[in-house]
């Protein structure tokens, strides 16, 4: 059984994202904490290191304790209706982000909306507060489009490092219901020279956790990769890795990255050691 987190931010109710826990749980059990973070943490809006600039304030939404807590019993009747294993996290303002980030420790995914996390501080992705939260949660992250979709074909980012490959390592592990998924592990070379790092070690690893499962170096940039292959798959998922700050920084300072969660609504898996 996974145990999946979903901050819902202020008053927000994200029915797409429990139809994509209805649909996982359909295939493999799942326990799902939901908690609802208040739009106004201001225990986050500046703190040593935060990735928010300035002084923010927003203005609290009208009767949002009403709004939440009806929320918060359509939650508790989805989950009943469909057989989701739930537990609420009844006072909201003793659970805000740093408690989320605590808890990751505990839970095997963390699911986001990729559009529309905090997007009251700011609606392009990654907004500081989803930054902060990818640098700093304990369990991988699933970033989820407005139509959540499984699958239909799966690539794994590989460049060598021991972060791709724990990201590799823990998509596999975590939903072993998608092995029989096409999936493609590849390789960028820009510049068309070098050959795969550890191509034996990584084929090997990729057949056993994937029934369909390929190897390809692709000697092209990253920035035209969506429009000449990824582009032409039926439902990708992207699953990437990182180590901490600085990788996460470079990770989604990038273009390619930036493109698939503004762009082209594709899936993200993220793990980082």
């Amino acid at each position: 059984m996974k145990k999946i987190i979903i901050p819902f931010e202020g008053p927000s109710y994200r029915p797409e994202l429990l139809e994509f826990v209805k649909a996982l749980n359909d295939k493999s059990k799942v326990f799902l904490t939901a908690a609802f973070v208040p739009e106004v943490d201001y225990a986050q809006l500046w703190v040593p290191g935060s990735l928010m600039e300035g002084n923010v304030y927003i203005q609290p939404a009208e009767d949002e304790d009403k709004i939440v807590a009806r929320n918060s019993a359509r939650v508790r009747r989805f989950c009943d209706d469909h057989g989701v294993g739930l537990r609420i996290h009844e006072d909201r303002f003793d659970f805000a982000l740093a408690a989320i980030r605590k808890e990751t420790r505990f839970a095997d995914l963390l699911l986001l909306s990729n559009k529309h996390f905090f997007e009251i501080i700011s609606p392009s992705q990654p907004n500081a507060y989803m930054t902060e939260m990818l640098h700093d949660t304990e369990c991988p992250i699933l970033l989820q489009p407005d139509e959540p979709r499984m699958p239909g074909e799966i690539v794994l980012a590989y460049d060598g490092s021991r972060a791709s490959v724990y990201a590799i390592r823990q998509f596999a592990y975590l939903f072993p219901e998608f092995s029989r998924v096409q999936t493609t592990l590849i390789y960028v070379d820009a510049k068309g020279k070098g050959e795969i790092p550890e191509q034996g070690l990584v084929r090997e690893l990729g057949a056993l956790h994937f029934r369909n499962f390929r190897l390809l170096r692709l000697s092209m940039h990253t920035d035209t990769f969506y429009d000449t292959w990824i582009g032409m798959m039926k439902d990708p998922w992207l699953v990437a890795g990182a180590y901490g700050r600085s990788d996460w920084s470079r990770l989604f300072s990038h273009s390619f990255i930036n493109r698939m969660l503004n762009e082209h609504n594709v899936p993200l898996f993220l793990a980082h050691p």
